[in-house]
């Protein structure tokens, strides 16, 4: 295993070669070492990348980590070596730090404050790795460009998921997101994959009532969730389309029993053109909710809490993941909350994966859970069996 270490301070390097050779893990370490960020990169160079861990120091004398990070970003040869940033920052700087290496792309194992403990930075080296591995296995071989979105649309190759969403007081299910997928020989086609080729084909609003119509439908005939909240996402784009805002209203004219809401996931300024309000309005007057999604990531985003009568705020995933580590985040999705609570409006926290992050949103009074912790995005043939294994684990926990 070969581990580069760069950091201005000999006693530190020293202490990381005494820990690796002190860790728990069975490997043979050859250590590299660099005194600044310049004679890092020439190690890197020298070694050509063949680096299984990158260990940098951020505040250095001659020049700072940046110039590293910045230098695997621009070489995608090196972008995949796996990369611990160490400082005795301040952990906002740390996080911003973290947040722009992961906006670069690069293989961030994680961002750490002195002193550090390599056992932790090992492990979770570690743990990159196999999840890296696991996506190099399952990973499709197609590329991008190699899809028809047009046949893919005219073959109906649309899949619909639902991710449940959780009373936090009560544990009931309050409703579910719909998460569409397309799907082809090869498997599932992601959003990250395929929403780029709707746009560029100008097939955005087609898109959004083939979801409409699939979920209308799977509602509509599945009539044990028919209490349940269907929440589907669109965009500003999508509400400006006159034809498609008839489209809505009459799928929920003929299915009055359906709770639906949509949630606005836009991040343009268009949300005050006159014609987006008024599909608003007309959306609201017909009983549709309105939810502000990923609430906290666009920069309009307190211009539409005064435009929009919303009945519901979804706090980026971004920002709830983590509060039980990242003291700034913990207090945005509080003082999100403590907003909310003054609007009268729901919050719907999404990205809750572990029990300590749940545990801090019921305390701040969060009312709605979303996320891997109680479920990932069902396909809906699984959907109704889902919820009969939850009412009964529920029952069970209760003694009823």
């Amino acid at each position: 295993m070969n581990i580069l270490i760069i950091d201005d301070q000999k006693f530190v390097r020293e202490a990381i070669k005494a820990d690796l050779i002190e860790s728990s893990f069975e490997h043979d370490f050859q250590t590299f070492e660099a005194e600044d960020a310049n004679q890092g990169i020439e190690a890197i160079v020298a070694i050509e990348g063949n680096i299984d861990l990158l260990i940098l120091d951020l505040k250095m004398d001659n020049c700072d980590g940046m110039e590293v990070i910045n230098f695997l970003s621009e070489h995608p040869s090196y972008a995949d070596i796996p990369l611990a940033v160490i400082s005795s920052s301040n952990k906002r700087t740390l996080a911003l730090v973290g947040s722009i290496a992961s906006s670069l792309k690069l293989n961030l194992v994680g961002v750490f404050e002195k002193p550090i403990n390599m056992d932790f930075i090992l492990a979770e080296t570690a743990r990159l790795q196999r999840q890296h591995d696991h996506q190099m296995v399952v990973k499709s071989p197609v590329s991008v460009s190699d899809y028809d979105i047009n046949q893919l649309f005219a073959d109906e190759q649309v899949l619909l998921c639902f991710q449940p969403q959780i009373d936090m007081k009560s544990n009931a299910i309050i409703g579910f997101e719909v998460l569409a997928r397309m799907y082809d020989e090869n498997g599932y086609i992601y959003p990250d994959t395929f929403l780029p080729l709707i746009d560029k084909a100008g097939l955005n609003v087609d898109f959004t009532k083939i979801i409409i119509a699939k979920a209308f439908k799977f509602w509509a005939h599945e009539k044990m969730l028919s209490s349940y909240t269907l929440s589907i996402n669109v965009t500003a784009e999508d509400l400006s389309c006159d034809n498609l805002i008839d489209y809505i209203i009459r799928h929920k004219q003929a299915h009055a029993d359906i709770k639906l809401t949509l949630e606005l996931t836009e991040s343009q300024a268009i949300i005050n053109q006159a014609s987006v309000l008024n599909s608003i309005a007309r959306l609201i007057i017909n009983d549709i909710g309105i939810s502000l999604d990923d609430f906290g990531k666009s920069y309009s985003t307190y211009e539409r809490l005064d435009t929009i009568p919303f009945n519901e705020i979804k706090i980026d995933r971004s920002f709830v993941c983590d509060i039980d580590t990242n003291e700034q985040h913990h207090l945005i999705v509080e003082s999100t909350i403590a907003l909310a609570k003054k609007m009268s409006v729901s919050v719907v926290a999404e990205g809750i994966e572990t029990e300590s992050v749940l545990n801090i949103l019921a305390e701040l009074g969060c009312d709605i859970a979303q996320g891997y912790l109680y479920s990932p995005p069902i396909e809906g043939r699984y959907l109704t069996a889902w919820v009969n294994r939850y009412l009964h684990k529920d029952i069970a926990a209760n003694g009823h």
